[in-house]
């Protein structure tokens, strides 16, 4: 394990481990350790949220070739003598029956006896046994979370056990509180202090959807004393609406503010208006603060009382002593209170430097309407968009909106806000800004920006096909290229749901211009070939639109181009804060690291649009993710994860999760070797031209159909994907079209050969293993078994460490029959435990885990925990395997 493979692929650093990478290192040394044969033990220390469960994670994540046992103290049961032990002994039956008859009594004395009368030496002499028996097999990684709430006789037992560890293969790692704990205060500690402020800025903007004004993270990275778990609870409030890209105020449940309530409206008027002073202020700039004291003509000496009871922190920046107190004294004030705070604050605010806070504190202080305010708040919207994003700008555009008599031009400013809204991925926001703007007087223009708000915010809200039909309708009235192709785009999304991207692109105006509108109309309305001729040169030169941009290269089998330009697309969202395209910019960068062959990043991805998702109440965007789960081959998650991507996408009219959820189907039981089944969902994910997914379904077609002696739906097939492949030019299509065309030639050979030779000169690493084992599989087929023996071995590692595991148990199955003598696991962890192989046994039989519990008495759970571990040990998916997988 190597902390570098848990770089962040979003950019920057991965947020669980900002600031611990020394703490990593040195995990990684205990485990390597283990894995040469010697024991070690280390107790990491720290606070509650200093990460020390993350850290055991990522250990546990990054432990090849070591067996993980894990368990966690329970505070309940605390005064329970040896019910710590106990839970050492759930899932080691096998290695419990083995112990000597002495040192078993002693475990049965000890979990009998509820005053835990036993031998504590023989009890000792147990663990060690049990700690060790697995260590026989092979390297064996233990992990305590929250040793500190371990009862007392469990912790004397386990330190007894950890002194004689001597040179087994062993590594432990045990967190415990602030200091360790008497019983482990002898073993190696490792504390985790406070991260600095440099480290928690970069925690909570790796951590922080959108543009947020850095002297505000600043101020947050101080305020939250450097523990990772404020850090990202900070980071979860900076996301909110509310805070609107740096000029509010930190959101606060009304459960978290009542028990400050009563505090705060104890203490004297003069004490909580300078708490609303320093709340008011989100960057801690004391100067700033000083001179809004003065200007209200409240003491200084007040705020040094407000440090002596807790409330502030005095110094380079005035911080609050608790990150809640802030919200809170701002939340429970009343509106003269904040009223008051926001004045002063704009007096004493630097018009030249920071006048978009001045004009922002004028307009907070500022109830019914102002002209004046309102068109200095207009003219901050740029400097707002500099410095916080489209969020920022979105929140000066609404105060201005909102400040405006004139009813005309309040419509034209509401409908500035409602597009900024949009672009911040705010769409409840939006709405309410453009129902303002009906309620003023929109002129024929205005109508026209109405019209096109309100079909942009329905698709938005819905991605659906009648929100596609509503796009196309107001761009065809606004007749603006973005607008058209806005709507192209809505409309190829939607698929069979939806007008039809012909339908839309036919009706696109002619334009001499090679750009991406253009390219892609002729993409839908006069095929592939044309439309790679405008495209190919549309995307050297347009920048405005990555995420889009991504998208095309991917359809033109340009894996550097794509890889360039998804990477692209998240940096320039994340740093304009533009929400709206962050999803899209993710997604097509989780579908490129899948076929890049890095899973792992790829579901970092698919983890953070789901999180922005729930940020931002966006409809899901499950296409990547189900493609994930597909590749890896897990078979139950996987089919109930597309049968519910077929349902949302039905019920929805999502015709781009509709074909996704296709294409993982046809991915996955190619994977599995059910070629019929993986024909039915190829011939549907191809039905409806999407931009990339319909040529990635082509090879699956071919693939199924030639398994199935189908022989003219394949052809069909490799005919429309040789003349992609021939017009892209690209080795990845070329190699991916000789792969498929070797699959129905009478002498393959030469076409694997170039396959081959194509693909390991592309970035498609999953597709060149892929191509590695259907070459073996015709080699085996044609009687050369050591030729097919280096084409498979070299597939099943390559697809085993790219975690595509259907398809390593398809190559790892190929390369036995080659009559090769196997190694028991694809995975090349060590053997089965003997509880491992008797749960194995029982569920070959067909035995059911509540079954396969009772026969020995274990709990299903504890069960369904063992096969899993089985499965990945013998590189398997399922039970329907494990026959063949045990007969080897």
């Amino acid at each position: 394990m190597t902390h570098q493979a848990f770089h962040n692929p979003t950019g920057g650093p991965h947020p669980e481990i900002v600031g611990r990478g020394a703490e990593l290192s040195r995990l990684e040394d205990e485990i390597r350790n283990a894995r040469s044969g010697k024991a070690s033990v280390l107790v990491l220390c720290g606070a509650p949220g200093s990460g020390r469960s993350t850290l055991l994670d990522l250990a546990a994540a990054g432990a090849h070739g070591l067996e993980v046992r894990r368990f966690t103290g329970v505070r309940a049961e605390q005064d329970l003598p040896y019910a710590g032990l106990q839970l050492l002994c759930t899932d080691v039956q096998a290695d419990l029956d083995a112990l000597d008859a002495p040192l078993r009594a002693a475990l049965d004395a000890a979990f009998r006896n509820s005053d835990g009368a036993a031998d504590p030496y023989l009890v000792g002499l147990a663990t060690h046994a049990i700690l060790t028996a697995p260590a026989r097999r092979q390297p064996v990684l233990y992990i305590v979370d929250d040793a500190q709430w371990l009862d007392p006789a469990s912790a004397r037992a386990l330190a007894f056990a950890l002194r004689r560890l001597d040179d087994h293969p062993i590594a432990v790692l045990l967190s415990d509180d602030v200091d360790a704990s008497d019983a482990f205060s002898e073993f190696h500690g490792l504390h985790l202090g406070e991260l600095s402020i440099h480290e928690a800025h970069d925690l909570l903007r790796s951590a922080t959807f959108g543009a947020v004004d850095d002297a505000v993270l600043r101020r947050i990275s101080a305020e939250v004393h450097g523990s990772p778990r404020a850090v990202l609870a900070a980071a979860n409030a900076t996301t909110c609406a509310a805070f609107a890209g740096g000029y509010g105020i930190e959101r606060l449940s009304p459960d978290a503010l009542y028990p400050y309530l009563e505090r705060l409206h104890s203490l004297p008027a003069d004490l909580r208006r300078m708490l609303v002073l320093a709340a008011a202020d989100p960057t801690g700039d004391p100067v700033l603060f000083w001179r809004a004291v003065d200007t209200i003509g409240l003491s200084r000496r007040t705020a040094t009382v407000l440090e002596d009871q807790g409330w502030l922190r005095l110094g380079a920046q005035i911080l609050f002593a608790d990150p809640v107190h802030r919200a809170a004294a701002y939340r429970a004030a009343s509106a003269a209170e904040r009223d008051l705070a926001h004045r002063a604050l704009a007096a004493a605010t630097d018009t030249a430097t920071a006048g978009d806070r001045r004009m922002w504190h004028l307009a907070s202080a500022t109830a019914g309407v102002d002209d004046d305010l309102a068109t200095e708040l207009e003219r901050c919207v740029g400097t707002a968009r500099e410095r916080c994003g489209v969020a920022g700008a979105a929140a000066f555009s609404e105060r201005s909106a909102l400040l405006t008599t004139d009813p005309e031009l309040r419509t034209r400013r509401a409908l500035a806000a409602a597009a900024a809204k949009l672009d911040a991925g705010l769409p409840a926001a939006a709405g309410q800004m453009l129902t303002t703007a009906v309620l003023g007087d929109p002129d024929e223009e205005s109508r026209r920006q109405l019209d096109w708000q309100l079909a942009r915010l329905s698709f938005a809200e819905k991605r659906n096909g009648e929100a596609a039909e509503q796009l196309l309708r107001a761009a065809q009235d606004a007749a603006t290229p973005d607008a058209f192709l806005e709507a192209l785009l809505a409309a190829e999304s939607a698929g069979p749901f939806g007008p039809g991207a012909d339908a839309v692109a036919n009706k696109v105006p002619a334009d001499d211009g090679a750009d991406l509108l253009n390219g892609l109309a002729a993409r839908f309305s006069r095929g592939y070939a044309a439309g790679r001729d405008l495209l190919a040169p549309a995307l050297a030169t347009d920048t405005g639109k990555p995420w889009i941009s991504a998208r095309i290269a991917a359809d033109l089998w340009d894996d550097g181009l794509w890889s360039k330009l998804a990477a692209k697309a998240r940096q320039d969202a994340d740093a304009t804060g533009n929400l709206a395209t962050l999803p899209h910019a993710l997604s097509t960068s989780c579908l490129a690291e899948i076929h890049f062959g890095r899973f792992a990043e790829a579901q970092r991805l698919a983890d953070r649009i789901q999180v922005l998702e729930t940020t931002t109440r966006a409809p899901s965007q499950a296409s990547a993710a189900v493609v994930l789960r597909a590749w890896r081959g897990a078979e139950g998650p996987t089919l109930t994860a597309i049968d519910r991507a077929r349902r949302d996408a039905t019920d929805r009219g999502d015709g781009q999760l509709l074909t996704a959820a296709d294409l993982a189907a046809a991915v996955l039981n190619n994977g599995l070797g059910r070629y019929d089944a993986a024909l039915t969902a190829a011939t549907a994910a191809v039905r409806h031209d999407l931009l990339g997914f319909t040529g990635w379904g082509l090879v699956e077609l071919i693939e199924a159909a030639a398994r199935t002696g189908r022989q003219a739906a394949a052809k069909s097939a490799l005919d429309e994907l040789t003349e992609r492949a021939h017009s892209s030019g690209t080795e990845w299509a070329l190699g991916i079209e000789a792969r498929s065309r070797a699959l129905l030639a009478k002498n393959p050979e030469p076409a694997y050969q170039e396959a081959l030779e194509r693909l390991s000169k592309s970035r498609i690493v999953v597709h060149l293993a892929r191509a590695q084992l259907v070459y073996g599989e015709w080699l085996r087929r044609q009687g050369r078994r050591a030729d097919a023996r280096t084409q498979l071995l070299a597939a099943r590692d390559s697809l085993t460490a790219i975690g595509a595991s259907a398809f390593a148990e398809r190559a790892h199955r190929e390369h036995l029959a080659t009559g090769e003598k196997a190694r028991r696991q694809v995975h090349r962890h060590a053997e089965l435990t003997p509880q491992e192989s008797s749960i194995a046994a029982l569920a070959r039989q067909g035995l059911t885990n509540p079954e396969i519990g009772r026969r020995l008495f274990l709990s299903p759970r504890t069960v369904e925990y063992h096969l899993h571990k089985v499965f990945e040990k013998l590189g398997i998916s399922s039970r329907r395997s494990l026959m063949h997988a045990l007969q080897q």
